[in-house]
């Protein structure tokens, strides 16, 4: 038993140490972590021989739920308002038209029947939540396609998991009727919406209004709830993964005890289960196998990321900015949401369906869709930014802090802090602590200045550069002007 645990061991150190390349240049950890999977597999070096797709199923759904339930908690619930309607149609209807498009590449492409090719569709029809909110965290993407972008990606895998069961049945044997295909998929959604809503609050109500003794269970306790959630969606036929995104939102949005303490413990846990994710695929995956389906896997990546995925975009924000013009994207724009179309971990394994359910063809399918996820991410993920650049849509965004200051424990109801980086422009540059006039609900707790802290006294001057942090008794007060984020 220990030596597989020293080896487990030093995979994970080194998945670790990777996310610092990953982060600096872009690349999805997906590809960093599945390629260390594949060096351990049984064609690199490692040697190691698994195979077992069940296994890997259920673990890549139960990871991609605790993955959903962490980037819930990260987002804003008003940006995710403003969002849902164009990144809810791209999360429906985007995927229905991708589904179809690169069925029909497919079928011109290679001898696989229509069946099989929308089965392939449907699988490679989602973008990845972890991917897109690794890569474009901090990098200055405009709020409002961040906010389409996070939303698509956050909610548009129920439909793809829907479609791929049921087309997977059918090219099975099983029998599959279009209109129960469509109403299970609205039964699915609007279930899974009121399930994660509801017992979302009711979870944020448990974990602020129980005390125990511990406060490191806290987290643990909100887990335990996000999953309940997620198994008791999917068992009232709700689906699971939007429940349990939705009551992360819930969760992250209300001022509740601990509440630092469970986004911590999420984002460290959240990252561990992409490590164990996606180097399971890599040693799922036998490379040797995969190289003679590469000739049709690159022409179907060729396919989705510059038609399939594009037009999806046009066919469902286009019409829409002309009906609400506030949700208007310009050419720009809409190119800009095409290419940030990042696949990541859902893909490879709806790919497993077919080989459970020993679809005819199943090796193909799961060796194309291996590759097309591999080199369209890799592409994707290191160009993305670029490109965001060469489009001119990149704005400023603040240096993130060098230290945090935040609340711990039990926080009064309400409480919290926040850091407000002061530009060249910002009106406090230059005026004493002394010469503001702060709300009674505020107070200047730290400022961070080049490598040292400066004691808030009242004759100090803000500068240019300076990270000023603030606690506040009430974060749903209004700000002063000057202390404005610029």
């Amino acid at each position: 038993m220990d030596l597989p645990i020293l080896i487990g061991g030093l995979l994970a150190i080194t998945a670790v140490l990777s996310t610092r390349f990953a982060r600096r240049f872009g690349v999805p950890a997906l590809v960093i972590f599945v390629a260390i999977g594949m060096l351990a597999g049984v064609d690199g070096p490692g040697g190691v021989d698994f195979a077992n797709y069940d296994l890997s199923y259920n673990i890549g759904l139960l990871a991609l739920a605790i993955i959903l339930f962490s980037g819930g908690l990260d987002t804003r619930v008003d940006l995710f308002r403003r969002s849902l309607l164009p990144g809810g149609l791209l999360a429906t209807a985007g995927v229905l038209v991708k589904m179809l498009l690169v069925a029909l590449v497919v079928v011109a492409i290679s001898p696989l029947d229509l069946q099989t090719s929308l089965l392939i569709g449907a699988i490679l029809a989602p973008t990845d939540a972890a991917a897109v909110f690794s890569v474009l965290a901090g990098q200055g993407l405009p709020e409002r396609l961040r906010g389409v972008l996070e939303t698509e990606s956050g909610t548009n895998d129920p439909v793809s998991i829907y479609l791929t069961l049921a087309l997977a049945t059918a090219a099975a044997g099983g029998a599959v009727s279009v209109p129960a295909l469509i109403g299970g998929v609205v039964v699915q959604l609007g279930l899974g919406a009121l399930i994660g809503i509801l017992a979302g609050r009711l979870l944020a109500r448990l974990v602020d209004r129980i005390r125990v003794e511990t406060a490191g269970l806290y987290p643990i306790l909100a887990l335990a709830g996000g999953l309940t959630i997620y198994a008791g969606a999917n068992l009232l036929g709700g689906n699971g993964f939007l429940a349990i995104y939705l009551a992360g939102m819930a969760l992250g949005h209300r001022p509740i005890s601990h509440q630092t303490d469970i986004r911590q413990f999420m984002d460290g846990f959240a990252w561990l289960a992409q490590i164990v994710m996606f180097m399971l695929l890599g040693l799922v995956v036998t490379p040797s196998k995969v190289v003679e389906y590469l000739p049709l896997a690159l022409g179907v990546t060729t396919a989705l990321v510059f038609f399939a995925r594009p037009a999806s975009v046009y066919v469902v924000l286009e019409p829409l900015g002309r009906v609400r013009r506030k949700h208007g994207f310009g050419a720009a724009e809409q190119a800009l949401v095409a290419w940030a179309g990042l696949k990541g971990a859902v893909p490879i394994i709806l790919a497993m369906v077919p080989l459970q359910l020993g679809v005819p063809g199943a090796e193909a399918i799961f060796g194309v869709v291996f590759v097309v996820v591999i080199v369209g991410t890799t592409i994707q993920g290191l160009t993305i930014i670029p490109m965001a650049r060469w489009l001119g849509l990149l704005e400023p965004s603040p240096p993130r802090p060098p230290i945090s200051v935040e609340f711990s424990g039990a926080a009064p109801p309400g409480s919290g802090a926040f850091d407000v980086f002061l530009t060249a422009e910002h009106p406090l540059v230059g005026r004493r602590l002394d010469g503001i006039e702060l709300p009674p609900a505020l107070v200047i707790a730290a400022i961070h200045r080049g490598d040292r802290l400066v004691a808030p006294r009242g004759g100090v001057v803000f500068e240019a550069g300076d990270h000023v942090f603030v606690l506040s008794t009430d974060v749903s007060a209004p700000l002063p002007s000057f202390l404005m984020q610029t």
